[in-house]
């Protein structure tokens, strides 16, 4: 279980805050996330669940299948279960706090470092029973720092409205830009001064993800 820091407390921290998206481009069945907390779960509780084993019940878990998406605000708690195949798009940042990683240890024997002392300043804890994202038409997160979209191409398109950057990740099908043709789980980068180049479809069923930086 791990945290991202907000703004405000990052900079407190020395470190850097981060926000970030999970789109689940595959998973197994069953597969799980655990995320935010249960409702009323205080500091003084959470805190000595992380001493006697049991804060992971303090924490929602959720099953997802293919196409669900998740969003992350910097302070929310958050774990991957196994069986995911996710794509994540986050702010540029290496900062993050672990605060509880169910005792497992290296090949050595080793635990894994934690960081309760900073995870605890910057937990969210008004974040109680997230949700799955529910996409409206194409928009999957809109935050401050990036937008993200689920496009379902079926004819040309420009890559943007505006001259700034978009950046694409396949998810089925095929696209074609500028005579390169790309195929699932790859990524391309349209640069801003290319952003009235067209995106087109090289395959039925092509769906791709677009992530822009939101406006100020």
């Amino acid at each position: 279980l791990q945290v991202h820091p907000s703004a405000a407390v990052a900079a407190s921290l020395g470190g850097e805050s981060k926000s970030e998206v999970w789109y689940f481009a595959a998973a197994d069945e069953g597969a799980e996330i655990f995320a935010g907390l249960r409702s009323g779960v205080q500091p003084a509780e959470f805190e000595r669940a992380l001493g006697d084993g049991s804060v992971a019940e303090m924490v929602p878990r959720f099953q997802v299948k293919a196409s669900d998406s998740f969003f992350v605000p910097s302070g929310r708690l958050h774990a991957i279960g196994g069986g995911n195949l996710i794509v994540e798009i986050q702010e540029n940042s290496d900062t993050t706090y672990r605060v509880y990683d169910w005792r497992r240890a290296d090949a050595a024997g080793r635990p894994r470092t934690l960081h309760i002392a900073q995870a605890m300043r910057s937990i969210d804890f008004s974040d109680f029973e997230p949700q799955l994202v529910r996409p409206e038409g194409e928009l999957i997160v809109r935050c401050p720092h990036f937008t993200v979209e689920k496009w379902e191409l079926d004819g040309p398109r420009p890559a943007h409205d505006r001259p700034s950057f978009a950046l694409f990740f396949c998810l089925e099908g095929a696209v074609k830009m500028a005579e390169t043709r790309m195929a699932p789980g790859e990524f391309f980068l349209v640069p801003a001064a290319a952003h009235d180049t067209a995106v087109e479809p090289d395959a039925d069923g092509t769906k791709l993800l677009r992530i822009t930086q939101t406006p100020a």
